[in-house]
């Protein structure tokens, strides 16, 4: 889909520096984006990186000292983040009415299986011998791979993507909105999450867990991670090979995490973080900075097991301690 340059200048009421007919395919994240992509600076961590966005448009604040490296360059007068609920309109996907229960344009692969009061929306594409439960809700443009089986219940969310031998418990949520609000005049203002959710082959998703789309970019789950019931994926994670994500785990927005790492259940996970490959972190832990990979953790904040371990030992002579201390104070 490529869009008009001139309706997003007039948009944006911006001043053009470059080519001002260049294509334009979407809007993408700063590292994230390809060629004819569209994507913004917003602060001096992007704003000194101009040179390494792949996007051939970047949006920033009027000011900015721009390299001469061909690209084409919108200047605005605000914080290039305000202008989000703009851009997100401009950029959403056209979502087509209901007309029936299984849209006309829908196809659905030999030998598959669709359940009682199962909704199939348009230009949904299922795969061979896919076993759809009653009361499922598949939304436009959904694509479901060979073999994947869905209980009752689940409700995938427009354009995400399910591959082949996936096993999605009931009650799922795949593809919800991101939690996305800016500050518009001291209101909250939601903001459109034109991404999606990738889930690679071999994925099983838990009861009631919801996997929310991105904002720009896909949330990826990618081929053979587990997950359990209740646990909460946000907008623009990323969750590598062979994970195993155990219940009620929350992982907060554009965290990526490696292969073969494992999290206890009731973890929480902050936000824009990066947890390296075969890392192992006991339940009930909080996770707020990057971790590297092969490490056993546990705590709150997290920390090493060993260490974790000392730390609780010693709480359980806490009393004591606190007893001595006063009866030193007396005879002081």
């Amino acid at each position: 889909m490529t869009y008009k340059i001139d309706k997003l200048i007039s948009l944006l009421e911006c001043e053009v520096k470059g080519d001002a007919k260049v294509n334009i395919t979407g809007l993408s994240p700063f590292f994230q984006a390809q060629e004819g992509d569209v994507t913004f600076a917003s602060d001096e961590k992007f704003l000194k990186k101009l040179n390494e966005t792949k996007a051939s448009i970047v949006i920033v604040p009027k000011g900015t000292e721009l390299p001469n490296n061909g690209k084409t360059y919108l200047l605005v007068t605000s914080n290039p983040r305000f202008l989000m609920p703009k851009l997100l309109n401009f950029f959403k996907r056209e979502i087509k009415k209901i007309e029936k229960l299984r849209e006309d344009s829908s196809l659905i692969g030999e030998g598959s299986s669709i359940g009682i009061n199962s909704y199939i929306g348009h230009d949904v594409v299922i795969g061979k011998n896919v076993i759809i439960y009653p009361n499922v809700t598949i939304c436009q443009g959904v694509e479901i791979g060979d073999n994947t089986i869905i209980y009752p219940n689940v409700t995938v969310r427009e354009f995400s993507k399910i591959g082949k031998e996936c096993v999605v418990q009931p009650g799922a949520v795949i593809g919800s909105d991101g939690f996305g609000f800016v500050k518009v005049n001291g209101n909250n203002t939601k903001i459109e999450q034109i991404g999606s959710v990738i889930i690679e082959d071999f994925v099983e998703i838990g009861a009631n867990t919801t996997i929310d789309r991105g904002t720009i970019g896909d949330t990826i789950i990618k081929k053979y991670t587990k997950i359990d019931n209740l646990v909460q994926i946000a907008h623009n994670d990323i969750i590598g090979e062979n994970c195993l994500i155990i219940s009620q785990v929350g992982i907060a927005g554009s965290t990526e995490i490696g292969n073969n790492t494992t999290l206890g259940g009731q973890v929480g996970v902050a936000g824009h973080l990066k947890i390296g490959s075969n890392v192992m972190v006991g339940a009930k832990s909080g996770i707020i900075g990057n971790i590297d990979d092969n490490q056993v953790l546990a705590g709150h904040p997290v920390m090493n097991l060993k260490d974790d371990l000392k730390v609780k030992a010693a709480q359980k002579r806490l009393p004591e301690l606190l007893k001595r201390v006063k009866e030193l104070e007396k005879k002081i």
